[in-house]
């Protein structure tokens, strides 16, 4: 093993914290020792409802740690990854240990890094190239388990809308969920500035007639008058199916099981996934709720118990023996999306 000097800890360390998280919450810790590398989630910044059992904490550092393998590699490093290194504690998700490797073969994914990003923008045009789709599939196949299913059009397809418009749409119907949705989105910003952390308007491709529209539903009465009138079935009609049927391309990151450890795996497939596509100019979105939601985890309310029921019973034929993780809408945008989603000083990620 060999000690990493402080000007690639640095690198190191902004390569992770570029990493997407669920609603930009970089629920990440990190800690140096001299040859290793702790990363923890942040009891501060995670479990939250859509966060039961760190679900998306651990997609977001599956993501985290992976992008800092690859950049690693490019600055002649090879990482060991210990994955939940003591079983008693479960922030701690990862050590990794590095040792100098100056001959090992660099990872082209590293240049993709500071420009991969999340497009809400929509039609997308041009269809997915069989090479492209082939190379994405490879990407995902790179980390143990996980792989990609594409829903054919017809039946497949057509549920996978279904079930990613229901997904979204209770992220409306939920008192729950509704709350922590929009607790994430700093309308302090205004609808033109961007913020280190959350979800700032100007990202979420909102048009400029709803705009005032969008932020009264924040409030619980308002948001509860509206459902009456079926709001919540066209902000998932809007949000999800129709981006998606006017996409070229769309596909399921696909994992063995709901076990935390392939929870992270899948978080490190889907960033290879996510930096393929972007050296590949495509634009991706992810949708995660249909996945995070049809594990059981999140503790909604009674009555839409049995839609997290439909959720589970339509995606195992899209899955086949596995679990479906989040789909990722993809396509070419005319051009890329005005405003991007911050990120927090690096000091404030710990001690690293």
């Amino acid at each position: 093993m060999w000690t990493v000097n402080q000007d690639m800890k640095v690198d190191i360390l902004r390569a992770g914290i570029a990493a997407p998280s669920a609603d930009n919450s970089q629920p990440w810790r990190f800690t140096w020792g001299d040859d290793h590398l702790d990363v923890r989630i942040d009891a501060t910044r995670s479990g939250n409802v859509s966060d039961t059992r760190y679900v998306l904490s651990d997609l977001a550092a599956g993501a985290c740690v992976e992008n800092m393998v690859i950049q690693g590699r490019s600055l002649g490093y090879a990482a060991q990854v210990d994955v939940f290194p003591e079983a008693g504690d479960e922030l701690w998700i990862a050590r990794i240990r590095w040792r100098r490797d100056p001959d090992g073969q660099r990872d082209p994914l590293a240049a993709a890094i500071d420009s991969r990003h999340t497009d809400r923008s929509f039609p997308w045009r041009g269809a997915i190239a069989p090479s492209a789709q082939a190379r994405l599939d490879a990407q995902a196949e790179r980390i143990e388990g996980a792989r990609l299913c594409w829903p054919r059009a017809g039946r497949e397809k057509s549920m996978a809308l279904k079930l990613v418009r229901l997904a979204e749409s209770l992220r409306f119907r939920s008192p729950a969920l509704h709350a922590e949705l929009f607790s994430s989105i700093r309308f302090a910003a205004g609808w033109d500035a961007v913020c280190e952390e959350g979800l700032a308007p100007a990202t979420l491709a909102v048009e400029r007639p709803m705009r005032p529209a969008f932020e009264a539903m924040r409030r619980p009465a308002v948001m509860r008058v509206l459902n009456r009138f079926g709001a919540a079935a066209m902000l998932g009609w809007r949000s999800a199916w129709l981006p998606i049927r006017l996409s070229p391309g769309l596909c399921l990151l696909v994992v063995p099981s709901a076990a935390r450890t392939d929870v992270f795996a899948g978080g490190r497939a889907l960033q290879r996934v996510w930096l393929e596509a972007t050296l590949a100019g495509l634009s991706v979105q992810p949708y995660a709720a249909a996945g995070v939601l049809s594990l059981g985890f999140v503790p909604v309310e009674p009555h839409l118990r049995q839609a997290l029921s439909r959720l589970d019973a339509g995606l195992a034929p899209l899955c086949g023996n596995g679990r479906g993780l989040v789909f990722l809408r993809l396509g070419q945008s005319r051009s890329a999306p005005p405003r991007r989603s911050g990120r927090r000083a690096m000091d404030s990620f710990g001690p690293g």
